[in-house]
């Protein structure tokens, strides 16, 4: 069982023992394994170490200070629950299995804040069960974060029609909750200054393009059983606030920007521009079914207010482009 003390040790010089470093030695003060009467380890103990590190205990351990094999791969026979982070669920064949990170515990909980990949279940265990499973463990990043590029240096690929990220799901559930393909939750919990959103996408375009270009596009679509008989958005924002008046800022349940990067920007040179664009597209006949422009629901009495003479009081218009003709919406100073 090699201790790795550097002293006496050139670079280069290779450290591995049994099976080209597949056991490893840790002290047993840095291993979380299952809880015993003694605190320390037991041999046979399904551990955890470091930031990725999971095996098996080769040895029990009498001391916090004692040096512990550990087999980083190989099947072995371990106590495997039948739940995951939904509840009780079955273990198949092939399942991934991973490991309380706090506990020891071995199951099908993939929640990377609590749990850690282990590997791979060869036998099976019943839902709510727990049992000897015959394990294949395998020693294997399963990060809660991941970096791929910097702003300098992207991931680049030259390959035409790519998709870096595909998730494609189906739900057949027939019941319960709310579906979502994906759920990102951002806490802010300290003060700070410098804001922050639960996702930002960015497009940043360096060569001339011909096709449409978005920094983000959302879409809701009706497949030929698809049928939506609440309410259904193509994109739907919402500032929530809580039960209690604001102060200061400034708020907005949405908010469409041109921003101008310095004085040189000129939009005078796009066939046609606008802070925000409102399109009726598809076939036409079924576009010129759509009546309404707008549709603002619960408004305040100061929001709609009766103003018989407003003409009287037009001080400014807004210029708008309705199927390319320029167009103004009158603005009057009257409360």
């Amino acid at each position: 069982m090699p201790i790795y003390v550097s002293t006496g040790h050139t670079a280069g010089e290779e450290a591995s023992s049994t099976y080209e470093g597949r056991h490893v030695t840790v002290l047993e003060s840095l291993l979380t394994h299952p809880t015993h009467a003694d605190g320390f380890v037991d041999k046979g103990d399904p551990v955890v170490f470091g930031d990725i590190g999971v095996g098996v205990a080769f040895n029990s351990a009498a001391a916090a200070t004692d040096y512990i094999a550990i087999d980083t791969e190989g099947i072995w026979w371990l106590t495997v629950y039948g739940t995951d982070e939904a509840g009780n669920n079955a273990v198949a064949q092939g399942d991934r299995i991973y490991i309380n990170e706090s506990t020891g515990v071995l199951s099908k909980n993939s929640n990377k804040n609590t749990h850690r990949h282990f590997g791979y279940a060869i036998t099976t265990i019943g839902a709510g069960e727990n049992g000897v499973c015959a394990v294949k463990v395998h020693f294997d990043p399963d990060d809660a974060e991941e970096l791929v590029g910097t702003s300098s240096a992207a991931y680049t690929s030259s390959t035409a029609s790519k998709r870096f990220r595909d998730y494609r799901y189906k739900s057949t559930a027939t019941s319960g909750n709310e579906i979502r393909g994906q759920y990102l939750s951002l806490e802010l919990a300290g003060a700070q200054n410098g804001g922050g959103e639960a996702i930002r996408g960015r497009t940043i375009v360096n060569e001339t393009i011909g096709g449409g270009v978005h920094g983000g596009h959302f879409g809701l679509e009706y497949g030929d059983d698809g049928l939506i008989t609440g309410l259904g958005v193509g994109l739907r924002a919402t500032l929530l606030h809580k039960d209690a008046a604001h102060v200061g800022g400034t708020v907005a349940g949405g908010m469409s920007e041109l921003y101008a990067a310095g004085d040189a920007t000129d939009y005078g040179g796009a066939t046609e521009h606008s802070i925000h664009r409102f399109v009726n597209g598809g076939d036409a006949t079924g576009a010129a079914t759509a009546d309404n422009v707008f549709s603002f629901v619960g408004l305040s009495a100061t929001q709609l207010q009766n103003h018989s003479a407003w003409v009287a009081s037009l001080a400014k218009v807004l210029r708008v482009i309705v199927d390319g003709t320029v167009y103004y919406i009158g603005l009057s100073t009257a409360a």
